[in-house]
């Protein structure tokens, strides 16, 4: 961990350690790179899978530059990112931290990564190729990962009696079954099983189990610990029973959404009902977000400069306009901003989430000494509030694209090389050679 971070490891009420004293990590020497020599990073575990999450992002650039030019087109870029990016991450986070929370030693066995990752290029390949056998195949390896991961988790919760964080872990449980529902959904939509009436209702379940359900329950679950942790302050006092109180509620509300969106297929009075239901609903699960939200932001506002602060804020504020904006369209029936709704949800929300995550971790993967990780976290310092802003203003600008105000002006594409360049910026910051003898901050 870094000198100054609470271990995410201990709980959000971890005591940091002064600066310059040696963590648990330390080697027992000094470093080439200047400094103590440090050990293998808390999070090293999970690099095999950040390696694939690496790939599917070059795969993600080269789709949204080539456009339809490429077998799969727009359909297959999302699916990238919810399958390549976010279900990589989810899973390895998701055990990661339960592990931490209920103090279970172990580590990730690789074959989760392998055999999630089979799963998910059968999936693409039926995706960009239209092949039935190959998208069916990939989504049942795909569920059968899962399944099992959920039991894992449930397991490491059981055996952990009396720990503090455990609900963080029934949440995690609650997620990967939205995943389930999801999946199943995406299946029959994939195959072709779902037309007529009832296919709208089941695309918005199948979004919604995925983009809230498996994205956005891991995400909020993980930021009332870890938000704070990666800003290098200290949660609320009470604001962790608050957040599991209004994430339980939530859980339950969003489930109960997925099902009544399933029921929009019914004829006149049936379908408004349900699609007011799923409105109230989804408001019930706004405002469980709206209060795990607002302690991690003031939290995180009152902590001192670092590289994520200004990132987390922006995905506690995208995350906060989402899930509201989504409760008014669905209420609404204003079915025509839901492409703007999904991607604010995609690139305002879980992308930015996992770069913050990536930014923190990187100097703990990067450095080997001290010296090196200070090098690192200085250097991602230097233009975190420029890099935020651009992030926020390539985010809105695609949301404007996509729903069409402006005609026909290229925003989209604008919005796109923002983001990229974010992205791009970022990752040359952290692979930027370390110069040997560097000394520690």
């Amino acid at each position: 961990m870094s000198p100054m971070a609470p271990d995410p490891a201990a709980g959000p009420s971890a005591a940091a350690p002064r600066p310059g004293s040696r963590g648990a990590d330390d080697g027992p020497g000094l470093g080439a790179g200047g400094g103590r020599a440090r050990g293998p990073s808390p999070f090293a575990e999970v690099v095999p899978t950040l390696w694939f999450v690496a790939a599917y992002a070059a795969a993600i650039a080269t789709w949204l530059v080539a456009g339809d030019a490429l077998p799969g087109g727009r359909l297959l870029t999302v699916h990238l990112f919810t399958l390549g990016v976010l279900t990589n991450v989810a899973l390895a986070f998701s055990e990661h931290f339960s592990r931490a929370v209920t103090r279970t030693p172990g580590q990730r066995a690789a074959g989760w990564t392998w055999g999630a990752n089979a799963g998910i290029l059968l999936v693409l390949i039926g995706v960009a190729s239209d092949l039935t056998p190959a998208l069916a195949a990939g989504a049942s390896v795909l569920v059968a990962v899962v399944a099992a991961a959920t039991w894992h988790l449930r397991r490491l919760r059981r055996r952990s009696l009396g720990a503090r964080f455990r609900w963080v872990v029934q949440l995690y449980e609650r997620a990967h079954g939205a995943f389930l529902y999801g999946a199943v959904l995406g299946g029959l939509l994939g195959v072709g099983l779902v037309t007529g009436p009832w296919y709208l209702g089941v695309r918005l379940a199948h979004l919604h189990a995925n983009i809230l359900g498996w994205g956005g329950l891991t995400l909020l679950a993980t930021l009332v610990f870890f938000g704070p942790t990666m800003a290098r302050t200290r949660i609320e006092p009470g604001a962790d029973e608050r957040a599991a109180r209004a994430l339980r509620r939530g859980a339950v509300a969003l489930g109960v959404a997925v099902v009544l969106l399933l029921l929009l297929g019914l004829p006149e009075v049936g379908g408004l009902a349900a699609r007011l239901g799923a409105g109230l609903a989804l408001a019930v699960f706004a405002a469980a977000a709206t209060a795990v939200c607002l302690p991690v932001w003031r939290a995180v506002r009152g902590a001192r400069r670092t590289a994520q602060r200004p990132l987390v804020l922006s995905v506690l504020a995208w995350l906060l306009v989402v899930v509201w904006a989504d409760a008014v369209v669905v209420t609404a029936g204003a079915w025509r901003w839901l492409d703007a709704l999904g991607l604010a949800a995609l690139a305002g929300v879980l992308a930015p989430a996992i770069l913050t995550t990536l930014i923190y971790l990187a100097p703990m993967l990067r450095g080997r000494t001290t010296g090196q990780r200070e090098t690192v976290r200085a250097r991602l310092e230097v233009g975190a509030v420029t890099r935020a802003v651009t992030l926020n203003l390539g985010v809105a600008t695609v949301v404007v694209g996509a729903t069409r105000v402006l005609g026909d002006l290229p925003v989209t594409g604008l919005g796109w090389v923002l983001l990229a360049g974010v992205v791009l910026s970022a990752a040359l910051t952290v692979l930027w050679p370390l110069r040997v003898g560097t000394a520690a901050a």
